[in-house]
């Protein structure tokens, strides 16, 4: 469901007579990023989900731990994924049982963790980054490449 939620122009011309700092090209476009950020996040969410029984948190620890093969300790992994220290020890748990990842002691230091994928973790997610990526670079075909790169430097300059 898409939500319309921007504001017009004269709408915000209105209330910048109230606050003349309010800029209103600065509202229009970063409602606009959070919308479409949305609806391509859905759309992709959508597909992991019903697909793959995929929720956000789960893709998004494996994609991580994807990232780090050699492994990763569960304090930074529940960092990286934007996640508390005990829901991290939840979905490691349960992804565990699951035989997608293996915790164990770390060799350089036996009091601390290390979480990595399994060999089926690693099949699974050379099954299902592939389409990931194709249905990412199909959403975003409607832009150009130097477009593409445009809204990276763009996106870096907010955020950064």
């Amino acid at each position: 469901m898409k939500r319309e939620m921007i504001p017009t122009w004269e709408e915000l011309q209105k209330h910048r007579e109230l606050v003349a700092e309010i800029n209103p090209s600065a509202v229009i476009a970063m409602l606009r990023i959070k919308q479409a950020a949305e609806e391509i996040q859905q759309g992709i969410l959508d597909i992991l989900q019903s697909e793959y029984h995929l929720s956000e948190g789960k893709f998004c620890v494996l994609v991580v731990l994807h990232q780090h093969t050699e492994g990763i300790a569960p304090s930074v992994l529940a960092e990286k994924v934007g996640v508390t220290r005990a829901t991290i020890s939840s979905m490691l748990q349960r992804m565990e049982r699951d035989g997608l990842v293996a915790v164990k002691a770390d060799k350089a230091d036996a009091r601390s963790k290390k979480v990595k994928l399994t060999r089926a973790g690693n099949d699974f997610m050379q099954e299902i980054l592939p389409p990931h990526y194709l249905r990412v670079s199909k959403l975003m075909e409607k832009l150009s490449e130097e477009e593409q790169k445009e809204v990276i430097r763009l996106l870096h300059k907010l955020t950064d």
